[in-house]
């Protein structure tokens, strides 16, 4: 090989090797752009370069043309012509008729620049495909030499890409489970505030259930053991003591137990309602 050819070659993996650390450097789209409006320039030459990146309904689209250079990042592909006849035929393409090529009409050349319109097909499957293109000139002359050189870029910046797309992917399913571990926690502290709630009526509950249970043994109990311990010695009694003694107490005792029992049955309805059970 010529020396000069050898010289030519040197600059050439120089400026890859550069190209390809910038890129590694990349976190971002816009980040992307710059580094291929930057170093894109002393790789080959072109009018226009152009790639089409599609990964899981989301599509990208890088564009360098002279000194501006965009991105865009939409839901639906806005393909050229170019790259719809490239997903197409999954075949490279090399066409020098400017009436074939459907470019818009800001990247039209005079015929005497001999415009040249070149594309290539990375991957296309369901979930991910890549096209590139690009337009050269007589005064940017691009040649079949290129072509390995454009390959290895167009490699490395669909690796970038998809790195920053499954990052970005995975940004999103983190935001998605913060989400929902902070729904969680909601939901968890709304179920021990009603935990705690009904802990609290439980306890009320049980509080004034023991508050009758000890009212029924004092109030009831008393005058009850007085009219049993009374029926017990009426057979041993005579009849005039038995109207004169036995049967007065019978009633005191009587009525001493009706009231304990309205004093219970009270207490016990308003607390059973005041506690809604």
């Amino acid at each position: 090989m010529p020396i000069a050819a050898n010289q030519v070659l040197r600059v050439t993996y120089e400026a890859f090797s550069k190209f390809s650390n910038s890129l590694i450097r990349c976190r971002t789209f816009e980040e992307v752009a710059t580094c291929f409006k930057i170093n894109l320039k002393y790789l080959f030459n072109y009018h226009f370069f152009r790639v089409s990146f599609y990964r899981n309904q989301q599509c990208i689209h890088l564009m360098v043309a002279g000194q501006e250079t965009s991105v865009q990042v939409q839901a639906a592909a806005d393909y050229f012509y170019v790259e719809k006849v490239l997903l197409a035929r999954k075949m490279p393409i090399y066409w020098s008729e400017p009436e074939t090529f459907g470019l818009p009409e800001k990247f039209d050349l005079p015929d005497s620049e001999e415009p040249k319109l070149w594309g290539w097909l990375f991957s296309n499957n369901t979930d991910q495909r890549t096209t590139v293109s690009l337009l050269s000139g007589k005064s940017r002359s691009f040649t079949q030499k290129e072509v390995v050189i454009l390959k290895m870029v167009a490699e490395a910046l669909e690796t970038k890409l998809v790195e920053i797309c499954l990052f970005q992917e995975l940004q999103a399913a983190f935001h998605v489970i913060q989400n929902q571990n902070t729904t969680i926690n909601s939901i968890m502290e709304q179920q021990q505030e009603t935990i705690q709630l009904r802990t609290q009526e439980i306890a009320q509950k049980n509080e004034k259930l023991l508050e009758i249970s000890v009212l029924n043994a004092h109030q009831v109990r008393e005058p009850l053991s007085r009219i049993l311990g009374l029926i017990a010695i009426v057979d041993f009694c005579e009849a005039e003591q038995l109207k004169s003694e036995i049967m007065p107490m019978l009633k005191t005792s009587s009525n001493d137990l009706d009231v304990a029992l309205q004093e219970v049955i009270n207490k016990a309805t308003i607390d059973l309602i005041t506690l809604k059970a």
